[in-house]
């Protein structure tokens, strides 16, 4: 047993060149494969974010922008602002296959073996892609602490606006429906062509009663300089239900006639639009929340503590991905060649939900407990990565789709 620890050392030693006496990987050479990486890295960003964005459209951003009718400068500023959401993930996937794809078409070109030749062995990749990640998980945690809850933010708030503007310009298309504070809001368009939509408006009232608001036209006007915006009814009625008996288990045993009624042809409402089309504040969703907002409140929430737990993991597999990539390539082989980058796009998409399991447990331990966890993680699963791709550094370099 120590002899064949002792060979396993001896062997590291050899591979990664602890001694210092192998040469350094040409920087000649370490640019082009950094460009090569860069544009690879670039053009699978541009398509899983492609992806993303269509399917976001087909999900119910686009029914919704053409029920507003948002103009296309607010309709390209909300797609935009849906970027950032999956780049956290999308970066450490698109570096694994870019690495690949570079690292596979050098093998197969015979340059790590001529490298090989003149004493620089393929430990200098292993440097080389670490520092790509280094570089990836800067960007990660910038695009993922900072840039992504900004643009979340700013998503709501172009929605808010085209949403505003929808309703006080009359030019809402299709019926549109509101969990709103006061109640449940239904906008309808008129049949007609007026611009001035119909209003169904369902609030509870105090005792367990509800008030039914319906309007055969409205018109917002506003806001003024205290925020409120004035609401205008038309052709409006105003009907108060009581509440059901106690044991009632449906309307056909209680009376359902109201207990008072208002009609009219107009009046007008004071009120805060906020509370027609709610928007929240920045602070409370934990997502738009960036990195140092999430350090000062992970140390008394478990939901803080979460996502900065998560956001840390993530900017971390962007250093294990280019070690997985190395690893994956020295099992290619033209028999395997298919499914091997698909499985290691797999096994990295797996880190990231197993470590999400594994922090959701020791949360309550504390905010230190869990950072150092994620630490020791990543530290453990690169060294075991570094280790695992320099025994296999002469399967790296040796050509293996030209022959089985």
């Amino acid at each position: 047993m120590v002899r064949s620890l002792f060979a396993l050392k001896r062997r590291l030693v050899s591979q990664l060149d602890l001694g210092g006496r192998a040469r350094r990987f040409p920087s000649q050479q370490a640019h082009r494969i950094m460009r090569d990486v860069t544009v690879q890295v670039a053009l699978v960003l541009l398509l899983i974010e492609s992806i993303f964005v269509a399917e976001q459209l087909i999900s119910g951003l686009l029914e919704e922008v053409l029920k507003i009718r948002a103009p296309l400068a607010k309709t390209i500023a909300m797609m935009a602002t849906m970027l950032p959401q999956v780049f956290e993930l999308a970066l450490p996937t698109a570096i694994l296959i870019a690495v690949y794809r570079v690292s596979l078409g050098l093998r197969e070109d015979r340059e790590f073996l001529m490298l090989s030749s003149l004493g620089i062995p393929p430990h200098g990749l292993i440097r080389l892609v670490i520092r790509i990640g280094i570089w990836a998980q800067i960007a990660a945690l910038a695009v993922g602490g900072f840039v992504d809850p900004l643009a979340r933010y700013a998503f709501r708030l172009v929605m808010f606006s085209s949403q505003y503007h929808a309703l006080t310009g009359g030019t809402v298309t299709a019926n549109r429906l509101f969990e709103t504070r006061i109640g449940t809001v239904s906008v309808m368009p008129r049949s007609d062509g007026v611009p001035t939509p119909r209003l169904f408006v369902r609030q509870p009232t105090e005792g367990g009663g509800e008030r039914i608001v319906v309007a055969n036209g409205t018109r917002l006007v506003g806001p003024d300089l205290d925020g409120r915006v004035a609401l205008h009814l038309y052709d409006f009625a105003v009907d108060d239900f009581p509440a059901p008996p106690a044991g009632a288990s449906g309307p056909q045993q209680w009376p359902v006639a109201p207990t008072s009624s208002l009609r009219g042809t107009s009046t007008q409402q004071s009120l805060v639009f906020n509370d027609i089309v709610p928007f929240d504040p920045r602070g409370r969703n934990i997502a738009e929340l960036t990195l140092p907002e999430l350090l000062t409140g992970a140390f008394t929430r478990t939901g803080e503590r979460l996502e900065l737990a998560k956001r840390i993991g993530r900017s971390l597999l962007c250093l294990i991905a280019p070690l997985i990539a190395l690893l994956a390539l020295s099992f290619t082989t033209r028999a395997n060649q298919a499914f091997v980058l698909p499985l290691a796009c797999a096994g990295l998409m797996t880190m990231e939900i197993a470590g999400t399991s594994v922090l959701a447990g020791v949360l309550p331990a504390g905010l230190w407990p869990v950072l150092s966890l994620v630490a020791a993680g990543g530290l453990t699963i690169g060294v075991g990565l570094v280790i695992a791709v320099a025994l296999r550094s002469s399967a790296i370099a040796r050509p293996g789709l030209s022959r089985s």
